[in-house]
């Protein structure tokens, strides 16, 4: 690292600790959506500088960072507008969580069974086709990559977030519920819909103070990555394809987990070294928009998943970080433009927490915190999940409502 990339990595650095006192002192806490978004690319980006050139990983761009160096202030902009707006109101920029009683409603328990039991049979119909296609992409579509099956898995994410919240040591049957709800997600085969539900919950745990940080959940959570990761990976070789166990095998799969941590910071930096040859138009960011446009006109839906692959030295990657996506599918003003809106969006959410208290609310919130904080790997806001998750939390919400409605007649 020469003194022009080290000025480049101290200027990140100093700008995320302004930003983070900043937004602290905006909000009495550093659980909010800017700090989930920038703390964790910091600490992956600092680890892929660290073995970028090594262990035949490529070589890392250091212009890379310069996104996010003019990113980060964008986002951060609403949430000090929105901070000054309540306490220029006289209003609190913290509150604690109204939980309805500290229990989550029976009637959406029930719910979650049901979807879980659908869910799981269609599991079991998938896994009978063949198993020895178990963890393929193939099956990974045939399970629950689309039509109903793929939204009745997007209804259990927000359960599972809500069902994390509730639980105590001896919710024995809720546990197993979230058990469940894990396999499905387990056998969806993609890392970042087992991730970004328990970073939500637990995001979501420690604002409402059911967690405490400490060193020993650091270290949990560290654990719970390298195990979900080793899960994931030794599923097709051992499961699906009849493999066995052996040093080899654990040797690629830790290879494969620096691979996946450093495969957005380092795919962005290729991505720059080779010129973005896969700039798009910035319909492909506002897809799930796009795609309930064509699916009601009848028109061709549209992928965001970036189309090219780059060998960053031992695997392929086609994602691109957070900022690093949006400037591929962007120009300057979309880039400024979308980041504001998106920032405003998600603050407007903080801020009906704050004045609400609302524990479905704050769902919502923490959910696209979870997605925010996925911003070292890759941009999720091109999904449908982005509208459909909040939609299924208000109908829980609207679910809520009409239970305590009943009870008080």
């Amino acid at each position: 690292m020469d003194l022009s990339q080290l000025s480049i990595v101290l200027i990140l650095l100093m700008e995320v600790v302004c930003l983070t006192y900043i937004e602290y002192r905006a909000w009495e806490t550093f659980y909010t959506p800017l700090c989930t978004l920038m703390l964790p690319y910091v600490a992956v980006l600092l680890i892929t500088i660290t073995i970028a050139g090594n262990f035949g990983f490529v070589r890392f761009n250091y212009d890379s960072i310069f996104v996010w160096i003019y990113g980060l202030p964008l986002f951060a902009l609403p949430s000090y507008c929105a901070s000054a707006l309540l306490q220029h109101f006289g209003l609190p920029v913290r509150t604690s969580i109204k939980d309805d009683g500290d229990r989550l409603s029976p009637v959406i328990i029930a719910l979650g069974c049901v979807v879980t039991a659908a869910l799981l049979f269609k599991l079991y119909q998938t896994i009978s086709h063949g198993f020895h296609l178990f963890g393929t992409e193939e099956f990974t579509e045939e399970f629950s990559g689309k039509g109903l099956w793929a939204h009745l898995r997007e209804m259990i994410m927000p359960i599972l977030i809500l069902c994390f919240y509730y639980a105590k040591k001896k919710d024995y049957l809720l546990w197993l519920l979230i058990a469940l709800m894990l396999v499905i997600q387990f056998s969806y085969m993609v890392k970042g819909a087992i991730i970004i539900a328990i970073v939500s919950a637990l995001l979501l745990r420690l604002y409402a103070g059911k967690t405490h940080m400490n060193i020993t959940l650091v270290l949990s959570v560290i654990a719970g990555a390298v195990l979900v990761f080793y899960m994931v990976y030794m599923v097709i070789p051992l499961l699906g394809n009849d493999g066995e166990a052996n040093m080899n095998l654990v040797e690629f799969i830790a290879r494969h987990f620096v691979h996946y941590f450093t495969s957005g910071t380092l795919g962005w930096s290729y991505d720059l070294d080779q010129g973005i040859p896969d700039h798009k138009e910035f319909s492909y960011i506002l897809s799930p928009f796009v795609n309930i446009y064509h699916a009601l006109s009848g028109s061709e839906l549209i992928s965001p998943v970036n189309h090219i692959y780059w060998n960053t030295g031992i695997s392929y990657t086609n994602v691109r970080t957070f900022f690093g996506t949006l400037c591929v599918y962007s120009n300057a003003i979309e880039f400024v433009t979308y980041t504001l809106t998106v920032s405003t969006f998600i603050y407007t959410w903080k801020v009906l927490g704050v004045l609400f208290r609302n524990i479905y609310i704050h769902t919502v919130l923490f959910y696209y915190c979870g997605l925010l904080a996925m911003g070292w790997f890759e941009f999720y806001f091109f999904h449908l999940s982005f509208i459909e998750i909040p939609v299924f939390v208000l109908l829980y919400y609207w679910i809520s409502r009409k239970e305590v409605a009943l009870d008080q007649r």
